[in-house]
């Protein structure tokens, strides 16, 4: 008898799927990495970040990659975006149409940069600040 083959989780599975990748197409492996940190930061703050935000990013950036490739691995990348959408439970409509369009992120930025400067800075200023934070988080 063969030993059945055991069943990957979906973040195991995504994480193979991307290693694929990663062989065939070397020069992608750094976005590939970031990638994989973005997916294990998923699984570790599901509990804290019910928005799913980092998800979302995922998803988004998986199917907008950041190098050029063939439609077989343009393929995979879509299918692990489509793994992460189908666990997380996120309506089609609820992922940004790219990795820094997260409408809702600038104002909890604000909130809660307004929240840790109030007193120290005026409204204006935190709103120069905010603008730059928010900046830096979609690069």
């Amino acid at each position: 008898m063969s030993v059945p083959k055991s069943k990957l989780s979906p973040s195991q599975e995504l994480m193979a799927r991307l290693m694929r990748i990663v062989r065939t197409c070397p020069e992608a492996a750094s976005e590939v990495l970031e990638l994989m940190f973005l997916v294990s930061q998923i699984e570790a703050s599901t509990g804290v970040d019910r928005e799913y935000r980092d998800a979302k990013r995922v998803i988004s950036r998986l199917r907008n990659p950041l190098w050029e490739m063939g439609p077989t691995d343009r393929a995979k990348l879509l299918a692990a975006a489509e793994t992460i959408r189908r666990v997380c439970r996120l309506a089609e409509d609820e992922i940004p149409p790219m990795p820094t369009a997260d409408a809702g992120e600038r104002a909890r930025v604000e909130a809660r940069l307004a929240a840790a400067l109030a007193g120290e800075f005026d409204a204006a200023q935190i709103a120069r600040v905010t603008g730059i934070v928010a900046a830096a988080l979609q690069t």
